[in-house]
C-alpha cells in the first residue's frame, strides 16, 4: 500500500469550501475538513480513503491541531464535516479525550457532520452530541440495499443493521446522511441504476435527510475487479439523480458527487444545478 506522502497528524489532508442545499430552500455555506486519522478498521473492498490514513492510533491533541489548522481565525458560518476517512466514534481515529477541544472548536457552526458504521461507538456518539452546541448528523455508507452487492463490499453491516441504526439515531435526535454507490463490479448500466433509486428509496425511507449518490471509480479498491464496472454515461447519472430527487418527493435532499466529472459537460452542468436546487422538509 503507498500512502500519501505528505500526510502529518497535525494537519489536515485537505479543506474544501462548498455550498449543499439546506433542506429549507436555502443553501448552506458548508466548511469541510479531511481529518488526517487513523486508518478505518472496517476494510471495504471499494475503499481508497486508506492512502490518506495514519498507520497508528491519531496522537492526542492532533486533531485539535487539525481543526485550528483548517478553521483559522475565520468566523464560523453554516455548517462544518469533519471527515476522518473512517469512523468518527472509533477511538483510535478521533480520541475521546479531545471530544470537548473539538466541540470548542466547532463552537458557532449550526450543524455539525461526521461519518461513522452503525456498529461503532453509540455510547461516544452521545457524548460528543451533548458537548456540541448545533445540531449532530452521522453519515453512514449504506452503499446499496441489494444484500449480496452489500456483503461483497466487505461493510461488515447487514441492511437491518443499517436500519437499526436509522432508528436509533431518530430516537437520540441525530439526523442521518446516507453515502449510496453506484454500481460495482460485474453488473450492467441498467442493473446498477435501478438498484441505486431502490437503494435512494429505502434510504429515504429510513429518514435519512440527506442522500448522497457517488459513481463508483476505480481507485486503489475492489480486489482487483475495478475493470469490470460499468460505465455510466452522464446522461444516465442525470437521469438517475432526476428520478431520486421525485421520489424523494421533497423528503429528503439527494444529490450526485460530481468530483470526477467533466465540468464543461452538459449533463454535469445540470447535475450541479440540480445539487444547489432542492427544497426538503419533513412530512
Amino acid at each position: 500500500m503507498v500512502r500519501n506522502p505528505s500526510l502529518s497528524p497535525d494537519k489536515p489532508y485537505l479543506v474544501v469550501r462548498e455550498r449543499e442545499p439546506d433542506g429549507d430552500g436555502g443553501l448552506a455555506n458548508v466548511l469541510t475538513v479531511f481529518l488526517t486519522a487513523s486508518e478505518c478498521p472496517i476494510g471495504c473492498s471499494m475503499c481508497d480513503l486508506w492512502k490518506n490514513t495514519l498507520k497508528t492510533p491519531t496522537p492526542s491533541g492532533a486533531i485539535v491541531r487539525q481543526l485550528d489548522s483548517a478553521i483559522g481565525d475565520s468566523k464560523p458560518a453554516g455548517w462544518i464535516k469533519l471527515y476522518n476517512s473512517g469512523n468518527f466514534f472509533d477511538r483510535r481515529s478521533i480520541p475521546p479525550t479531545d471530544y470537548s477541544s473539538i466541540a470548542k472548536r466547532v463552537a458557532g457552526y449550526e450543524r455539525v457532520i461526521v461519518e461513522n458504521h452503525p456498529k461503532i461507538g453509540r455510547r461516544r456518539l452521545m457524548e460528543f452530541r451533548d458537548l456540541i452546541d448545533a445540531s449532530l448528523e452521522v453519515a453512514v455508507g449504506l452503499e446499496t440495499v441489494q444484500p449480496r452487492w452489500l456483503g461483497r463490499l466487505g461493510k461488515q453491516m447487514s441492511r437491518g443493521d443499517f436500519d437499526a441504526y436509522a432508528n436509533w439515531l431518530a430516537k437520540e435526535r441525530v439526523d442521518l446522511r446516507v453515502f449510496l454507490i453506484v454500481g460495482v463490479p460485474g453488473i450492467g448500466q441498467h442493473e446498477a441504476i435501478r438498484w441505486a433509486r431502490l437503494s435512494v428509496r429505502h434510504a429515504i425511507h429510513a429518514g435519512a435527510r440527506h442522500v448522497s449518490l457517488i459513481p463508483a471509480r476505480e481507485g486503489y479498491g475492489w480486489n482487483g475487479q475495478s475493470g469490470e464496472l460499468p460505465a455510466l454515461a452522464p446522461s444516465m447519472l442525470a437521469n438517475l439523480l432526476s428520478e431520486s430527487v421525485a421520489d424523494a418527493k421533497g423528503r429528503a435532499c439527494v444529490t450526485m458527487d460530481l468530483w470526477d466529472q467533466d465540468p464543461d459537460c452538459d449533463e454535469v452542468v445540470w447535475m450541479n444545478e440540480m445539487n444547489l436546487n432542492q427544497r426538503a422538509w419533513r412530512l
